[in-house]
Parts: C-alpha cells; structure tokens; sequence
C-alpha cells in the first residue's frame, strides 16, 4: 500500500512539472512570435537577439557599458526611431527609443513611470525609497523638499567652499606630479565630488581627499559586491554571500547617516541651526517639523525621529551621495582625458580662463572666490564639458511600458504597443548618432555646442542629465563643479593617459585593482580605449589611468 501511495506521489509531481514545463513554452513561443513583430536588428525565431548579443561580446569589451549595445546596433543596422532588443528569458525585452521626439513623449508628456528594474539595480546603493525610483504625490513631495538646496540661487552661494575642495584636489595632483607615476585620476576625482556633494546636502565635510572615511570607504567597498550586469556566470549572478555583504555595508552607512541625522535633530531642537546655510539636510528637518510638530508642544517632543520619515530622509541622502558624486568625478576625469588629446582644444581652453581670470592660474581661485559670476562667462569651457557628456553619457532613462501605452513610430506611422516592456530612453543612441551630429559623431569638437551649429539640433536630443519632471535634480551643482575644476586645474597641470602603464596599478588597493574580469581582448569602442564601465554608474575604465606634470 505504501509502495502504491508513494507512485501516486510521484505520479502526481511528474504531471505538475510537465504542466509547468508546458506552460512555459507555450509563453516562451507566444513572447517569440509577439516580439518578432516589433522593429528592430535580425530576430531569430528561437533565440530573439541573444546570439546577437554573443556577436558582440566577441567584437567588444566584454566590460563595455551596456549603454553602448543599443548605439552600436543602431549604427550597425541603421535602425529606426523605435526599435526592439529581446534577449527573453535571459534578460528583458526592451523597447529602445532613438528619437528626440519620442523621448520628449515618453519622458515628459506621458512621464512613463520609473522601471522596476532601475529599483532593483539602485537599492543596494540608494535603498528602496529614493528621488529616482518614487512615483507620483510621494516623489513630488520628497523632490519639492530638496529643489531648494540645488537652485542655482543657493548654489552660487557655495561657490567659495567647492574653491577651497577643489584646491585640496589641486594639492593632491601635485603630488602625483612629484612622484611621476601612473596614478588613477577617477579616485581623487570621486574622493573630490563626494567632499562637496556631502557639504551641500549634509553641511558635513568627509574629508576624504586628505583622510580615510568609514562612510565613503563603505560606499566604495560595497560597488566592488554589486552584481555585473555585464557577466552571464552563474556563480556570479547568484553570489549567494552578495546580498549579506551589501546588508552589512548598508548598514555601515546607515548608522553614519543616522548619527548625522541625530546631531542636526539635536541642533534644531535646540535653535542652534538658525544661523546655519540651509543644505540639504536642514530643508528636511523643516519638512519633518511642519509635518510632525503638530500637538507635539515643543521641538524637544521631536528628537525621536517618526521610523518611516528617517529611511526616507537616509535613502534619499545615500542617492543624492552616489549619483551627485559619480557623474562629477566621471566627467571631470573624461573632460582632462579628452583635452589632453587634444592640445588645439586645450589651448582654446586655457586661453578663455586667461581672458577671464587673468593670465596667473595660481590666482584663480581668489579671482573666482571674489567673483563667483564671472563662470557664466565661460562659454567654451561649458561647450568642452557639454562636449564630453555627449560623449561619455553618465546615465540613461529606463522606464515601464504598460497596456495603455502606445509608442507612435514616426518613421511608419504605425502604434507601437509597450505592454510587458522595459522603454529605455536611449541617450548614447541620441548623443552618437551620425543623422544628428553628422560623420564625425565620435569625435571630440566642442564647437557643436558653439552658435550657430547647436542651433541646428533639436534641444531634446542632448540628455546627459535626462529631461522632463523627473530630470537630474543635481545638474546645476555638477555644471558648477566641473566648471571650477577645470579652470583651477586645466592651465595648471598636463595630463597623459596611460593605459599602457595599467601593469603598473595592480596593487594599488583601489576597487579597480580588485577586479581582473575582461581585461584581455578586445580593449576599445568606437577605437576610445577609456571606455565607459558598469560599476552601479559609468565609470571610466580601470578608474583612468594618469600621467600629469605641473606647468607653472
């Protein structure tokens, strides 16, 4: 009889797995035969554009962002306004947007909501409640809360302190120079943005550029545990200590921000705010009085922090610290690479900081701290910064397609419908397509972005900082920052890049040296061999490997 029963048993999991296995390939086929509808590069019945991306992955660095795939298809195939990428069930299916217009339809007319994929790549390093991944009345309230610490307004104001780090970054590359050896310019670059961001949002000075810090150090730490999203190893994916590390260094950083949090609660209550600039973290703790101050009688009341109103407050300033620190330190780094290549520009450049701060750098900075508006003078170096985002593209917009949500091809006519796809708001497609830039797309001339060329691009094309409502509430702080560095540095220093010393920086204890994943091969895209990499953000690659000299 047990015998019997133990059949049945078997019998009966035997039935629901064949179901199960059934059912998945009848959706498995059902997705391939709806998808091969959609434009886009060669569908193969069977694999959609898996064995395409293969292709690719042999051609290319296998580190290579995976921002570049969708530009490099689109050159390769001469793709349209709209078109498909399925890599289905390895990956999600995407509707690529490679049109102005279209983006400008997505981004704000419609204001597609957020990808739930975006949350999920994020929360390791920002939490789950954060500015970039909040919808409706929740992101307008948290949004409205910190515009003030980045209007333009408020950042002027800020110009002597982003002076003063930037000169510690300037003493810093002096000693690169005494040394002559390759160093990696992304590290003193993040060390320098992360000093700012943390004074603008927190009035709190890490002061990493000079020693080490238990937040930044964690911050760091934790980009070398996130998952590749370049690697298809198993082993890799599904890392199953991944997820204890990044707990135990959210952690780490959470306590920090917390006791940040507590000392300015402290302060408020006690009225020892008042004289302080308002940043980031004071225009919070105003919300949270107004919010909660109501029948409490007095601040004391309110040192006790309501629990949900502290992880918004925490996730948001750990977002604001990794996103306002990445794009800076990245472009900063792209913007010095990129000059450096190019000693015509680089003299233009040097030339229009002479006109404007006077022909001694050394004195710039007390030029500029007396007179913080003479950077919107600066018209060609804003053009050479523009110039550089283009090229090196800091971040993209994903967003989730739904039933309702059609796409209108403009090439076509025809609706194209987003239900159960990933719309990724394709800016490397837009910055580095020939039909807008023209044939030298991949070339580095910031006269595009002098009149009377940029009269002739649609202003929605140029998305470094993405566009709509939910644009990069940061931008103008970046602009700022870069700015300064390169008019306190550019006529100071000359660089080198040098990728071919990388043999030289293995044991040099950054999060670079630790990982030797894909550095065979192929090397190059678009013949650029600083590259853009996935860690969290783009990043250069290797961490931009330097050679500078002092010039005065």
């Amino acid at each position: 009889m047990d015998n019997l029963r133990g059949h049945h048993v078997v019998a009966a999991i035997a039935t629901i797995l064949v179901a199960y296995l059934t059912r998945a390939i009848a959706c498995f086929f059902r997705h391939r035969k709806l998808m091969s509808k959609y434009p886009g590069p060669p569908y193969h019945k069977l694999w959609g554009h898996i064995l395409l991306l293969g292709e690719y992955r042999k051609t290319k660095p296998i580190r290579m962002h995976p921002h570049y795939l969708p530009a490099l298809l689109a050159e390769d195939y001469n793709l349209g306004p709209v078109f498909l990428f399925d890599t289905y069930p390895a990956g999600p299916a995407i509707l690529i947007v490679n049109d102005p217009g279209l983006a400008h339809e997505v981004s704000t007319v419609q204001n597609y909501p957020k990808s739930q994929l975006l949350g999920e790549a994020l929360e390791p390093v920002a939490g789950p409640q954060n500015l970039v991944v909040m919808e409706g009345a929740l992101w307008k309230k948290w949004r409205a809360i910190f515009n003030p610490a980045f209007s333009m307004t408020q950042l002027m104001t800020l110009v002597p302190l982003v002076v003063d780090s930037t000169m510690v970054f300037v003493d810093g590359l002096d000693k690169f120079a005494s040394k002559n050896d390759p160093f990696r310019l992304e590290e003193p670059a993040t060390h320098l943005t992360i000093d700012i961001i943390g004074k603008v949002i927190l009035n709190h000075d890490f002061k990493s550029q000079t020693t080490q810090n238990e937040y930044v150090d964690a911050m760091r730490a934790q980009l070398t545990w996130l998952r590749d999203r370049t690697s298809f190893n198993p082993l890799h994916i599904y890392n199953p200590i991944r997820p204890i590390i990044n707990l135990y260094y959210t952690w780490r950083m959470r306590r920090y921000l917390g006791k940040l949090l507590d000392a300015r609660l402290t302060a408020r209550a006690g009225n020892a705010s008042n004289t302080r600039q308002r940043v980031g973290i004071d225009l919070a703790l105003d919300t949270y009085f107004a919010e909660y101050s109501r029948g409490k009688g007095d601040d004391m009341n309110l040192l006790k922090m309501d629990p949900e109103f502290r992880q918004y407050v925490i996730d948001n300033f750990r977002m604001l610290l990794v996103a306002g620190h990445d794009t800076t330190s990245s472009t900063v780094a792209y913007a010095l690479y990129r000059l450096s290549r190019h000693p015509d520009i680089l003299a233009k450049l040097r030339a229009e900081h002479d006109k404007i701060f006077g022909s001694d750098p050394l004195a710039a900075a007390d030029v500029l701290k007396s007179n913080v508006h003479l950077l919107n003078k600066l018209t060609y170096t804003t053009a050479a910064i523009q110039e550089t985002l283009r090229l090196y593209t800091p971040a993209t917009s994903i967003r989730q397609g739904g039933p309702h949500l059609f796409i209108k091809d403009p090439s076509t006519g025809d609706m194209v419908s987003t239900d159960g796809l990933t719309i990724w708001i394709e800016s490397v497609c837009l910055h580095r397509s020939r039909k807008i830039w023209g044939r030298d797309v991949h070339d580095f001339r910031p006269e595009r972005f002098l009149s009377p060329e940029i009269s002739n691009i649609d202003p929605r094309t140029f998305r470094p900082f993405e566009k709509g409502p939910r644009n990069c509430i940061g931008q103008e702080l970046a602009m700022l920052e870069i700015k300064i560095a390169l008019v306190l540095v550019a006529r100071l220093f000359d660089f080198k890049a040098a990728y071919d010393e990388l043999h030289l920086l293995g044991g040099d204890g950054t999060l670079w040296a630790k990982n030797d994943r894909g550095k065979q091969g192929v090397q190059d895209v678009w013949g650029d061999e600083a590259y853009q990499v996935l860690y969290a953000t783009a990043k250069p690659r290797d961490g931009m490997p330097m050679r500078v000299k002092r010039r005065v």
